[in-house]
């Protein structure tokens, strides 16, 4: 004789009942979840490395330091400052991969959107150094001392921007957590 059903559905049946919405709310949370890892790696390839900076600073002032070195000095230390400034030309493209590198992602971005990010302040950086060399001019600076100075603003310009846009990351960071 057949059992009368129950009015209450088995667990069997509440399973497959509740399962498909418990999978849906699953799906959506392993999505954000997801995202929100995707927004912190992103974040994180951003970030530069602290010793990038100082070092960037040192590859753009000392080429400078060189050069005013060898002026009057002869073929020899023209030779050698030229050297050095193609030198600190290479250690900042390097630096730029290490730095990217060492975030853990790498993040291929077009020159564009470079140059977008870097819209405020490659201009301040730029005026900063332009300043300087001619505060040095009007000053009666030679000509080495004013490139090692406008040089060197560069250089801690650029470590000044790193270091804002590593605060910037780090508190967008906290936000997400």
């Amino acid at each position: 004789m057949p059992k009368p059903s129950s009015p209450h559905p088995s667990p069997s049946q509440e399973d497959e009942a509740v399962s498909p919405m418990a999978s849906a709310e699953y799906a959506v949370g392993a999505l954000s979840d997801v995202r929100l890892a995707q927004e912190r790696a992103g974040l994180r390839a951003g970030t530069t490395p602290a010793w990038y900076g100082p070092a960037a600073a040192v590859a753009l002032a000392g080429p400078s330091v060189m050069r005013a070195w060898s002026d009057g000095r002869g073929g020899t230390a023209t030779v050698a400052a030229l050297l050095v400034s193609l030198l600190g030309l290479g250690v900042v493209v390097a630096l730029a991969r290490a730095a990217r590198r060492g975030a853990g992602v790498l993040l291929a971005r077009s020159w564009s959107s470079r140059l977008w990010r870097s819209r405020v302040v490659l201009p301040v950086v730029f005026a900063a150094g332009a300043i300087t060399g001619i505060a040095c001019w009007a000053t009666g600076a030679g000509q080495a001392t004013t490139q090692v100075a406008v040089f060197g603003v560069w250089g801690l310009g650029v470590w000044g921007a790193c270091l804002v846009r590593n605060a910037a990351i780090q508190r967008a960071l906290r936000e997400l957590a």
